[in-house]
């Protein structure tokens, strides 16, 4: 008799071990689960992000002031006009996107309470495009006569606008992939 006691014992003893061990695994998991952050995005979602990050990059380059080079933002919108495109900005962007991006540059800004915009490149995008943007500030005495951003006439109540006139522009940057 003592004999059928110590086995059902041990029974018990190996079942409540293995209950044990069982829930001590599913609390390891638990809190191995709840310390992890997994981030899965969908495939569309990291190539916007991808894209945005490039215009970012590219516009955060370009409007470099200490640049001694002429293919900076503010140097070329500076010297823009209606005949002449601004080549070397253009090359400059070039180089810096993979080949596989193209893009569009848009400039907007208000001239007398107007909202106007001057598109620098009219490329026909896909369907799945990002966009990114940065401001310039420019004197208006620094802009080319024939400028399309240069403000000519009066300021209203304020009486002729002189060459110290601060006019903010946004400049777009429409992506997408080929």
């Amino acid at each position: 008799m003592r004999n059928s006691l110590f086995a059902c014992g041990k029974g018990q003893a190996f079942t409540l071990e293995g209950l044990v061990a069982a829930v001590l695994m599913l609390m390891v998991a638990y809190f191995l689960f709840q310390s992890t952050l997994v981030i899965s995005p969908l495939s569309g979602e990291s190539v916007d992000a991808q894209l945005r990050q490039y215009g970012l990059d590219v516009l955060t380059a370009l409007k470099n002031p200490d640049s001694p080079a002429k293919d900076t933002l503010e140097n070329a919108l500076r010297r823009l006009n209606a005949t002449t495109p601004p080549v070397e900005l253009f090359e400059t962007i070039d180089h810096a996107l993979p080949d596989n991006i193209q893009y569009n540059l848009e400039v907007w800004w208000f001239n007398n309470s107007t909202l106007n915009v001057y598109r620098l490149t009219d490329r026909t995008p896909t369907s799945d495009t990002v966009a990114v943007s940065t401001y310039v500030l420019i004197k208006n005495g620094e802009f080319v006569s024939d400028s399309p951003f240069r403000i000519n006439g009066t300021g209203g109540a304020e009486g002729t606008i002189d060459s110290d006139y601060p006019v903010v522009l946004e400049v777009r940057m429409i992506l997408w992939r080929v």
